[in-house]
């Protein structure tokens, strides 16, 4: 680590490395926003599965691998603003969706930010963005789940996970299920919300689930893919959807195409890698005005399993690697 200077700030950068990004902490100039942004002072910054992934990929044997400053998510509090922000002042308590967020300051679009509830820590308002954000797209604008039918999430500890429970039951879900490879997690995925909990660490669970919800969920949350997928598919009902959120367990796997035919299944993808600044906003947004109020009336929580400084990112994400947490890690600034 070097020594910080006047008018500089500690930020976390993501380089290429011989067998991945190696993470290294940089005293980097304080931003200064531009027109209709502002400049936050973060106090608490998400830890993501998606960083770890891209740090996989950034070899640099790989021609495209590139720096990247590190973060995608804060709760801070408005240290300064643009040209044309309206709406926000300085000392406004907001959480977002940005980047380079595993910082001491950094620059978000005004129209990103959204109001952290009164009685939220920065800590715990830190676990939201992102996580409810991708939810939200998945479950709401993406599968359209309506109150009554059957979810299936898979990876139900993790982030997303935790979220997807939370909304499937507050929008009324007939049966909400979780997977998880870990029994000593069902008690908390319950209390989320979870009507039961599958552990897809058995064989042939995916006739539990037919069983359970007589003949199939109608939608699947998937952000594990790889060789479970086509159990997956299995566990849907006729006319099901299936909403591939991530894959963590693998990009490649094998398609039945008789399954998908015989059963009138809809597949979709989500992610926000493809989607335009205007877009991912768009998701925020209409998350904002559909369920951010649900965290002041205490129907969605925030989920932290446990905090780390600033200054000790990489064992944020060792922890994350150890697949042991349930809902979000977050850095404390």
């Amino acid at each position: 680590m070097t020594q910080k200077g006047a008018g500089e700030m500690w930020q976390w950068w993501t380089v290429p490395g011989h067998e991945g990004g190696l993470l290294v902490l940089r005293a980097a100039p304080i931003p200064s926003p531009g027109r209709g942004q502002v400049l936050v002072r973060v106090a608490s910054a998400g830890v993501n599965r998606g960083e770890l992934l891209a740090r996989a990929a950034l070899r640099t044997n790989n021609p495209g691998a590139r720096p990247r400053a590190s973060g995608i998510e804060c709760a801070g509090e408005v240290a300064s603003l643009g040209d044309d922000v309206m709406g926000v002042s300085v000392g406004d308590r907001v959480m977002a969706r940005g980047s380079a967020c595993h910082a001491e300051y950094t620059v978000v679009d005004a129209a990103a930010l959204m109001a952290i509830p009164e009685h939220l820590s920065y800590v715990e308002a830190a676990t939201i963005p992102n996580v409810f954000v991708t939810a939200h797209d998945a479950l709401v604008t993406n599968a359209r789940l309506q109150a009554g039918e059957r979810v299936l999430i898979t990876a139900g500890s993790s982030g997303v996970g935790t979220a997807a429970i939370q909304i499937a039951a507050l929008l009324g879900a007939g049966q909400v299920l979780a997977t998880t490879r870990s029994g000593g997690k069902s008690e908390r995925l319950r209390e989320l919300g979870a009507s039961e909990v599958i552990d897809t660490s058995g064989h042939k669970w995916e006739d539990k689930v037919r069983d359970l919800c007589d003949g199939g969920v109608d939608v699947v949350i998937d952000q594990v893919g790889g060789d479970l997928f086509p159990a997956f598919m299995r566990s849907i009902a006729v006319a099901g959807r299936y909403v591939s959120v991530g894959r963590n367990g693998g990009a490649q796997t094998t398609l039945d195409l008789d399954l998908l035919a015989r059963d009138r299944l809809t597949l979709m993808g989500v992610t926000f890698r493809s989607r335009t600044p205007a877009e991912a906003l768009a998701c925020t947004q209409v998350f904002a005005a559909d369920l951010l109020g649900e965290f002041s009336s205490g129907k969605l929580r925030p989920v932290l399993d446990r905090s780390f400084p600033l200054d000790q990112l990489p064992s944020a994400h060792e922890y994350m690697l150890s697949n042991e947490q349930i809902g979000k890690i977050v850095l404390e600034v």
